[in-house]
């Protein structure tokens, strides 16, 4: 009995550091894309495209959110999901896409 508990405290801590996912494990295996896409009637929305860089190798799921509320940040930087539930989506290679809503923040058109 105390020797298998002394291999599951050896094995614990292994499965616990391969789960961690940081700023830097997020930058470095995934990409940042902002693109504007046009809609039927050719008025473009902003779109935050977060992708893992092997996308020519595998196939991944796609998670996208519309938000009245901005997809900042804009540009080089990023948004947290190291601090939030996107976390689990990462861990599993999603492609995130946030995109602003028609006539708010980035986006073109009229509310």
């Amino acid at each position: 009995m105390l020797r298998h508990l002394h291999l599951l405290l050896l094995l614990f801590p292994l499965s616990a550091t391969s789960q961690t996912i940081d700023s830097a494990w997020i930058v470095n295996h995934y990409v940042k894309k902002e693109r504007y896409v046009p809609m039927r009637d050719r008025t473009k929305l902003f779109t935050a495209i977060y992708m893992p860089e092997d996308i020519d190798k595998s196939i991944h799921p796609i998670l996208m959110l519309r938000t009245p509320y901005s997809c900042a940040p804009y540009g080089n930087k990023w948004i947290p999901f190291w601090k939030t539930y996107f976390s689990e989506y990462i861990k599993e290679g999603y492609i995130i896409v946030f995109q602003d809503v028609r006539g708010r923040y980035m986006s073109e058109g009229d509310l």
